[in-house]
């Protein structure tokens, strides 16, 4: 089971069916608002990236409260929801496999190899990852620095490639992308935020719905970023009292 912080898809329907009638900008429909939900987030995403890069800088600048008020752990914190791990068995799937759907950054990769033939206590050993075709060519030629189990690099194209290609499993740790939540806690890696009406035409399908995989302090960037697709005009204290009125909803 995955736990994590979400942003209700419903509240920012209903949030943004009550602005657009503020705005006498009409109705928003199912269909329009779906059109927009994975750009909407993509693009939060980034903004979360962005404030994580800013407070580093505050951080190196000696501006960070640091302790309980850092700014910069709390959004370490946050985006920790996005770091997944997964393991690769290289005996079934040879020297290279295929990049993670939702992979965003790699943070690092591991193999393993056999202890028979590395001396090591845990045979495990991370590689260096590189991006340069003609660098990778320039390691394989050269008799110092060839690839080893012992050096392992990974090659990243349209693929990911390990050499040599020996090794018995990869292990690899990344930022993933936003998906969407079933409910209230299940990580759901196949789908994107979605408004969906029940056949009946009576309130939401909960089976098909899905909610923004998105921490809950970020509500009013969802709610902006659709007002601005959609040109309606908003005023921060506007968006903030929708916000207020929401969460004590909830």
């Amino acid at each position: 089971m995955y736990i994590c912080l979400m942003i209700s898809v419903v509240k920012v329907f209903n949030t943004l069916r009550d602005l657009c009638n503020e705005d006498q900008r009409g109705f928003i429909t199912p269909e329009v608002f779906n059109s927009f939900s994975q750009l909407i987030q993509e693009n939060v995403y980034e903004k979360m990236k962005n404030d994580l890069l800013n407070t580093v800088r505050l951080r190196k600048s000696n501006m960070d409260l640091g302790g309980i008020d850092s700014r910069y752990t709390d959004l370490k914190e946050v985006m920790s929801d996005y770091i997944r791990e997964e393991t690769f068995n290289t005996a079934v799937s040879g020297s290279s496999f295929e990049k993670p759907h939702d992979l965003d950054k790699i943070i690092s990769i591991h193999t393993e190899a056999d202890k028979s033939d590395v001396r090591s206590s845990d045979a495990s050993f991370q590689c260096d990852i590189i991006h340069d075709l003609e660098k990778i060519s320039m390691l394989v030629r050269s008799n110092l620095s060839s690839p080893t189990e012992a050096f392992p690099v990974a090659l990243i194209h349209d693929k990911i490639e390990i050499l040599p290609d020996t090794v018995s499993s990869v292990h690899l740790m990344y930022y993933r992308r936003p998906t969407s939540v079933k409910g209230s806690n299940e990580l759901d890696r196949n789908s994107f935020p979605n408004y969906t009406v029940s056949s009946s035409g009576l309130g939401v399908d909960v089976n098909i719905t899905r909610n923004f995989d998105l921490p809950s302090e970020y509500y009013d960037e969802v709610i902006l970023e659709f007002a601005e697709m959609m040109g309606v005009r908003l005023r921060d204290p506007m968006i903030s009292a929708y916000s207020t009125q929401e969460q004590a909803q909830s």
